[in-house]
């Protein structure tokens, strides 16, 4: 059961804000997936991409707002994808679209 105030904090909370918390989310829980699959830590991840370990901890922490190209080095040193777009959906929009 829900607390009034929680409801209420929810439904005041914009769209965007819910969208962007549960991509967040999923982009750090990916991250972590590949680290552990790897083996690496955040300090392996740190010194592979000449960061401090803080900066990597921000970054899963959620406090920091991750751009494409932090994301596209992420990829790069990890080597797998963090995000994917099904092209096959894109197609198919894109055939509305022009029809």
């Amino acid at each position: 059961m829900r607390s009034k105030i929680a409801t209420q904090i929810q439904d005041e909370t914009p769209e965007e804000v819910r969208i962007f918390v549960r991509q967040y989310t999923d982009i750090v829980i990916r991250i972590n997936q590949i680290l552990q699959a790897k083996g690496y830590t955040q300090k392996d991840l740190a010194e592979r991409m000449n960061k401090k370990p803080s900066e990597i901890n921000k970054w899963l922490k959620g406090n920091h707002n991750l751009t494409l190209m932090t994301l596209a080095k992420l990829e790069a040193e990890l080597g797998e994808p963090i995000i994917y777009i099904s092209n096959e959906r894109l197609r198919k929009k894109s055939r509305k679209q022009i029809a």
